[in-house]
């Protein structure tokens, strides 16, 4: 079962986007509610903005707070805005005065979907939904969603956006990819330890990440502490052996040596036994 989608509404009706909840939640889709452009910008800011994958945009609205009366100028100032921060989001535009409608309809054809209140919801929705579902971070936080759990709940912003950059880019044979996703996965798994020396600081003592994380010596800890089963210490030496030699150092390999983005492959899907194996111990 695919997870829920998270979009935004920026509309000063409550009631009505209050009624707009329960048609989005039959169609797998969860809102998040703001009622002037502003507050969505600062919104769009914050750790939670990562998960938002469309917009629901009211064509009468208020720019600022200090704007008493809801104006037909906001809608040029949110497309303005969206098209400029957030490209990359689906947008659907929403009235409901028939004369707008039909005038926006005209004016954003080709470029927006606009739909009317009151009629058109389901289909907004659904136009809403295939148009997220195609974005190639949706498609990866689906593909791994038992991962993107435990990174949501243990790990920062910062880490999910980049297990997502780097899953979202396995495939490319570019060599200079290859070396930044490894530099990637070198990362990621130092975050892993980072994260467990603040669950288990036995497991990983502090002084092995002052200053800079010495994986080196955190491998060899948890091996010699019998923290580690044998597969999970086999995993976390390839990622940090390959990652080394290959991403984070510049080496002048003989040819045929160098790695492949099945190798990549191998490494990246070592990291994400390495977060299974990560929730394990600290649930424990």
């Amino acid at each position: 079962m695919r997870r829920p989608l998270e979009m935004l509404i920026i509309d000063d009706e409550t009631e009505y986007v209050e009624s707009l909840y329960r048609d989005a939640q039959r169609s797998q889709i969860l809102l998040t509610h703001k009622r002037i452009l502003d507050d969505a910008k600062l919104f769009l800011k914050s750790d939670k903005a990562i998960k938002i994958s469309g917009v629901i945009l009211d064509v009468v609205g208020q720019k600022s707070e200090d704007q008493e009366v809801a104006k037909s100028s906001f809608i040029t100032a949110a497309i303005n805005y969206f098209d400029k921060e957030h490209p990359q989001l689906p947008i659907a535009i929403l009235t409901g005065v028939e004369e707008r409608y039909n005038e926006l309809s005209k004016l954003y054809e080709g470029t927006k979907k606009v739909y009317s209140k009151g009629r058109d919801e389901e289909e907004m929705l659904s136009y809403l939904k295939g148009e997220a579902l195609n974005l190639n971070w949706v498609k990866t936080i689906n593909k791994y969603k038992d991962i993107f759990e435990i990174v949501e709940e243990f790990f920062n912003t910062e880490t999910k956006e980049a297990l997502i950059y780097c899953l979202s880019n396995l495939k490319t044979p570019d060599n200079t990819q290859i070396k930044d996703n490894l530099v990637g996965i070198r990362r990621l798994q130092e975050k892993i330890y980072i994260a467990l020396n603040k669950k288990k600081p036995d497991w990983v003592p502090k002084k092995f990440i002052e200053d800079d994380v010495k994986v080196r010596d955190i491998l060899k800890h948890l091996r010699e502490g019998e923290y580690v089963d044998r597969k999970t210490n086999d995993f976390a030496y390839a990622i940090y052996t390959v990652c080394s030699d290959y991403g984070a150092h510049t080496q002048n390999h003989t040819q045929g040596s160098t790695v492949s983005k099945y190798t990549v492959h191998t490494i990246a899907y070592a990291l994400l036994d390495l977060f299974l194996w990560f929730k394990e111990v600290v649930n424990d």
